[in-house]
């Protein structure tokens, strides 16, 4: 198998100029290309010379031999597991929408995972007003049906989770080689920020529940390596925050401390719930969201959700002073480069349509974080590749490993001492979980480690 590298020049064009075509308008900024898309004249010219730094084209090439070795090695699938697994969730499916049909009265056929079915029963039933989209469509998602609080929409909830999960493990079997109860794919890296993604099977996208069907040899463990709270981590040290790093040091949790500050309350009374408006704040401030979109995530008002991040924004000025600086630079020079020299060129960073402008904005900074994770994670990749590690698959910010059983708490070790890296000041701490199938290594852990 071969992996499209972004080293090969079309990959590098097709995958920019594949974004936003819907949206491309020729507002005279320079050039008229590609079905009408209007670029920084900058960026233009940045697509016929070289787009990255040395480091960037030495790292993909030495990435070349891991994704082979990834793609040779697979991942084993358990099809007695899968079976059952399929056999046991299609009769639990079934049963509840046997109980919804005879809650709801209904005789004829109705599909639960349809928002025009189920808001026809619900304002029957419930008197509950259909809620349509700005699109003009119908919505039931899961946001609407819990807020009603009622057992019954609770039922279709969860039919619809047993429904997602039927479709995952239908995926798995049909991705899986049979005569080898293996599961390949190609790892491709044509992604602007440096990310892999897989082609033929995502693990990326699949859920916990179904990876217990994927094993690890016999008469070997996963080990599941994961960087802990990775992009705020390289937030911290791009912006050169004191914050975060002051939280860290501590060994705080970021989420409950930026509640407690914000709330002037003990950091031991911040609740779980609490803890999640904190996780919010930070993410969604850090990637450029907007009072109402953090409003909805919140169920908030967007005057109450402005008062939020300005109130974060005073308690943590370097993110929103580096954020500020980042996009004025990359305005001027018309792309954007991670720590590591990764660039990417943004056509719509002085577009007048507000839209693509704060698109691109925000894409400066999305680029800067995830970039730079992309940059390190395939350091770590290739140093694990030399040092004979058997890597399984690869995470957005975390690796999985086959390693014997009896060199579980030795590979820990050797794996910490390659992953673990410094920026900036800013520290890299990795976590470990093991276990025979996938799923072993998301189960919880005193230690943040399953050995």
């Amino acid at each position: 198998m071969t992996s499209t590298s972004l080293l090969e020049p079309e990959a590098i064009s097709e995958t920019v100029f594949t974004r936003d075509l819907t949206r491309s308008k020729n507002h005279g900024l320079g050039i008229y290309v590609r079905g009408g898309i209007s670029l920084h004249p900058i960026a233009v010219k940045g697509f016929k010379t070289n787009m990255h730094s040395e480091t960037i084209i030495n790292l993909e090439k030495d990435m070349a031999p891991v994704k082979r070795s990834m793609e040779e090695r697979g991942l084993n699938v358990d099809l007695v597991k899968l079976e059952n697994l399929m056999r046991q969730n299609a009769e639990q499916k079934d049963a509840i929408e046997q109980e919804l049909k005879d809650a709801f009265g209904v005789k004829e056929n109705c599909n639960f995972n349809s928002s025009r079915d189920v808001s026809k029963i619900l304002l029957s039933h419930l008197g509950v007003k259909p809620r349509v989209t700005q699109t003009g469509r119908l919505s039931t998602n899961r946001r609407m049906l819990k807020d009603l609080s009622n057992p019954v929409t609770d039922k279709i909830i969860r039919y619809r989770e047993i429904e997602k999960l039927l479709s995952a493990l239908k995926a798995i079997e049909e991705a899986t080689d049979k005569t080898r109860s293996k599961i390949f794919c190609r790892y491709l890296d044509n992604c602007p920020s440096g990310r892999i993604y897989s082609q033929g099977y995502s693990f990326q996208s699949i859920s916990e529940v179904a990876r217990a069907v994927i094993v690890a040899d016999e008469g070997c463990s996963f080990i599941l390596v994961d960087y802990d709270s990775f992009e705020l981590r390289i937030l911290s040290a791009l912006s050169h925050d004191k914050y975060f790093k002051d939280c860290w040091t501590k060994g705080l949790d970021l989420h409950r401390k930026v509640v407690a500050d914000m709330k002037g309350i003990r950091y031991e009374s911040v609740t779980d719930k609490e803890r999640k408006l904190g996780k919010i704040l930070n993410f969604g401030i850090a990637y450029g969201q907007e009072p109402s979109g953090l409003a909805r995530n919140l169920y908030i008002t967007t005057y109450e959700a402005q008062k939020l991040m300005a109130t974060y924004k005073n308690q943590i000025p370097e993110i929103e002073a580096f954020k500020t600086e980042a996009i004025q630079k990359a305005r001027k020079d018309g792309f954007v480069s991670t720590y590591y020299g990764r660039k990417r060129f943004l056509q719509n960073i002085l577009s007048p349509d507000s839209y693509d402008r704060k698109k691109a904005e925000r894409q400066v900074v999305n680029h800067m974080i995830q970039g730079t994770g992309a940059d390190i994670a395939k350091f770590a990749l290739v140093n694990l590749h030399r040092e004979g590690f058997a890597l399984s698959t690869f995470l957005h910010d975390g690796v999985l490993i086959t390693v014997p059983d009896s060199e579980v708490e030795q590979s820990i070790d050797r794996i910490r001492a390659i992953m673990e890296v410094e920026i900036e000041g800013t520290k890299f701490p990795v976590s470990f979980k093991s276990g025979k199938c996938w799923s072993d290594c998301y189960k919880k852990s005193e230690h943040g480690s399953s050995i």
